[in-house]
């Protein structure tokens, strides 16, 4: 099985799991990122941020940047204050919203937003694209990872990580869903579908990340309910937090997730083929 036959049935097992425990408990709604989009601002003046620090390095103050999947603007906002344009594509309402808010209450006024997905964005090329941790759930990767290709002068960035995010909370499933969760593709997987595109990239793998803990009880709770699809005071709402009893662990700096690992960070990074091609 090649390599980009094996990421989409992955991703689609993943997403067929995802539906039938949504559809059994009665969980709708098209904008599935509603739930987290808060989660997901950041201080766009912030300086401990390493994947920001790196970021900015591939930047000038005459740079057009394309940040493809832009959610709240984690990463758009801090580049537009090192850049000189920012085009954000973003399909969730709930996201946009928050770049947009948060983009007005610092006065950052570079930044334009792109609303649909991005196998539907018509937008110029520019200097640098970044796709920054969107490509875990992206079913048809080859043509997503070849338009990132085809809009990049200069360079293309793909922070990932080596385990999507979300499978932090995999010991959960068996006891509030009684399955395994089926996890996404991530960093290797995307290395071998690079490389079987005819893209061969550099790799810079950060040190290792920890996790950060829930700060009290009732954060881990609000954080863990959308993620495992449950709504408050409900058969499964019960069993998570008798999960939470058996999994997480009290610290002095809040609640951790017992056997835990760190997260493993990479940023792929890559000339577009318009800048391999011969000059004539």
């Amino acid at each position: 099985m090649s390599a980009l036959e094996a990421w989409k049935q992955r991703v689609a097992a993943h997403r067929e799991q995802s539906h039938k425990i949504r559809s059994a408990l009665g969980v709708t709604g098209q904008d599935r990122w509603e739930p987290f989009s808060s989660f997901f601002k950041a201080d766009p003046r912030r300086t401990d941020d390493m994947e920001v620090n790196r970021l900015a390095q591939e930047v000038t103050p005459v740079t057009t940047l394309l940040d493809v999947g832009a959610g709240a603007g984690r990463f758009a906002l801090p580049l537009a204050l090192r850049c000189k344009q920012v085009t954000a594509v973003e399909p969730s309402p709930s996201m946009g919203e928050n770049l947009r808010h948060l983009a007005a209450a610092v006065g950052i006024d570079n930044v334009t937003l792109v609303a649909c997905p991005w196998d539907e964005a018509e937008v110029e090329p520019a200097d640098v694209v970044l796709s920054a941790h969107v490509i875990y759930s992206i079913e048809d990767i080859g043509p997503f990872v070849m338009k990132l290709d085809a809009h990049a002068r200069q360079r293309v960035c793909m922070p990932t990580f080596m385990w999507p995010p979300r499978a932090r909370y995999a010991s959960f499933w068996p006891l509030v869903h009684g399955e395994d969760k089926l996890e996404l593709p991530g960093a290797a997987e995307l290395m071998q579908v690079l490389w079987e595109l005819g893209i061969y990239p550099n790799l810079e793998m950060y040190a290792p990340i920890p996790f950060r803990p829930f700060k009290d009880w009732q954060r881990a709770l609000e954080t863990l309910r959308p993620r495992l699809f449950i709504t408050p005071d409900t058969e499964q709402d019960a069993r998570l937090q008798q999960a939470m009893r058996e999994l997480l662990m009290a610290t002095p700096e809040g609640y951790v997730i017992k056997g835990a690992q760190p997260g493993r960070l990479a940023l792929i990074s890559w000339r577009p083929a318009a800048m391999l091609q011969p000059q004539p």
